[in-house]
C-alpha cells in the first residue's frame, strides 16, 4: 500500500444525488472523509503470535467515534475490525460506510465473487448475477459525461487485486460492497463550490467531464460495509428509498481480512 488504510463515508455524487442536493445535506460526510485525523490509541503488542494495534479516526466535527482494531497474524493476514458510533443526533444519512486502500499502479487485474459482470448498487442489482468475474482494473469504471460514482459491486464474498508479483484478497464472513478504480476518488468527486446553475435550475452544472478523468497514477480499492442506493424515481429531488439508506443514528460494525498471496 502507498498509504495507510483509510475510512470512507462519501461517494462522488451521481446525477440523482446532485438533483436531491446531497453535496449540501451530506457535506459533513465529505469533510469527514477528507479531513479526519488518525491517532494510534493502542500501541502494537504481540499476543499469541499476532500483532495487535488500535487506531481512532477523529472526524472534524466529532460526528462519530470511529475505531479500527488491526490484527496481523503470522501468515500475513490483516484483520480489519471497524466500528462506527454516532456522537450527535440529527446527523444526515451516510452515503458510504467503509474503508479503502491506495495501491501502486502495478496492480492491473481484479477478480471477485459477487454480482457482476457490470456495476451494481443496493437498489440496482437484480439485473446482475452472482458469479466469479475478472478483468482489468482500468476497465472497472464508466466515463459518464459527468464524473460520478461508478463501478460498485454488490453481494461480494471476496475480491482480489493482482500485480505481476502477488495478489491481495479481501473477504469477510458476510457480504460486502467493493470497487477498484485506476485513480483516486477526487477524480470523480464534486464540490458544491464548483457547480453552476443549469437552465432548469434543478441539477447543478459541473466543469469536469468524463474525458477529464486521469487514470494510471494510483489505484483506489474500496472495501465497503454499505453504500446507499442510487435512487432514480426522479433526478431532480427525489431521495433514495429509505430501506436503501444508511442512517447515522446507529452503531455499525464490520470485519474484513486482507490476505497476501505470493505468485
Amino acid at each position: 500500500m502507498n498509504h495507510p488504510i483509510r475510512p470512507n463515508f462519501w461517494r462522488p455524487p451521481t446525477d440523482n444525488d446532485l438533483g436531491n442536493g446531497m453535496p449540501t445535506w451530506a457535506k459533513v460526510w465529505q469533510e469527514a472523509t477528507y479531513n479526519y485525523k488518525a491517532k494510534l490509541i493502542e500501541n502494537p503488542t504481540i499476543k499469541n503470535k499476532e500483532l495487535h494495534y488500535k487506531v481512532q479516526y477523529h472526524l472534524p466535527n466529532n460526528e462519530a467515534t470511529v475505531i479500527v482494531n488491526y490484527t496481523l497474524n503470522n501468515t500475513g493476514n490483516l484483520f480489519v475490525d471497524f466500528s462506527f458510533t454516532p456522537n450527535q443526533k440529527d446527523l444526515p444519512n451516510i452515503p458510504r460506510l467503509g474503508m479503502y486502500l491506495t495501491l501502486g499502479n502495478d496492480f492491473e487485474n481484479v477478480s471477485w465473487y459477487g454480482k457482476g459482470p457490470e456495476e451494481s448498487y443496493w437498489d440496482r442489482k437484480t439485473g446482475q448475477k452472482i458469479g466469479v468475474y475478472s478483468g482489468k482494473i482500468k476497465d472497472q469504471f464508466h466515463r459518464y459525461s459527468r464524473p460520478q460514482e461508478t463501478g460498485n459491486k454488490t453481494d461480494v464474498r471476496w475480491i482480489q487485486v493482482s500485480s505481476k508479483d502477488f495478489t491481495l484478497k479481501a473477504f469477510n464472513s458476510g457480504l460486502i460492497n467493493a470497487s477498484v478504480w485506476p485513480f483516486s476518488m477526487k477524480e470523480l468527486d464534486f464540490s458544491s463550490e464548483e457547480g453552476g446553475k443549469s437552465a432548469s435550475g434543478l441539477v447543478p452544472v459541473t466543469k469536469k467531464h468524463g474525458t477529464d478523468i486521469k487514470v494510471g497514477n494510483t489505484i483506489q480499492w474500496n472495501i465497503d460495509f454499505l453504500q446507499m442506493g442510487v435512487g432514480g424515481d426522479t433526478s431532480w429531488g427525489r431521495l433514495t428509498h429509505k430501506k436503501y439508506t444508511i442512517p447515522a443514528n446507529k452503531t455499525y460494525k464490520y470485519i474484513f481480512v486482507i490476505q497476501p498471496i505470493k505468485k
